[in-house]
């Protein structure tokens, strides 16, 4: 019995860990209404280089509900991103990739100016 102390407390430490750790998880995601999907969909950079970029990079992700990525126009959730990580890091994310992302968001040919036209396009309510 005394030879399985050093392993029980172990694991009795490695769950009192594990319970912070969720504690201190990510927040909880802001999920977009109806509205936010519809328009998302919708959504259209004005500028018609920066449409294009959109429309062959970041239009699959961000303009369907339950893909993980924020959509398009639901700036309640790029708000939480940008409190999270600011635009240096989001920019970061874009370069190294993240959840379903890859690096460089399916635009090896962008610039971080490119990059940052595209965030703020999807991170507004419709304005481009």
């Amino acid at each position: 019995m005394v030879r399985y102390a050093p392993v029980a407390l172990l694991l009795i430490c490695a769950g009192a860990c594990s319970e912070g750790a969720s504690e201190n998880s990510a927040p909880e995601i802001i999920e977009p209404d109806a509205r936010h999907i519809a328009m998302a969909e919708e959504l259209t950079p004005s500028d018609p280089e920066l449409s294009a970029v959109y429309d062959r990079s970041c239009r699959a992700c961000h303009a369907l509900n339950g893909l993980g990525a924020p959509l398009t126009g639901h700036s309640a959730a790029w708000a939480q991103r940008f409190e999270a990580r600011g635009l240096d890091g989001m920019l970061a994310s874009v370069h190294s990739g993240r959840g379903a992302m890859p690096a460089m968001g399916y635009c090896p040919d962008c610039t971080d100016d490119t990059f940052e036209a595209l965030i703020d396009f999807m991170s507004t309510e419709g304005q481009s």
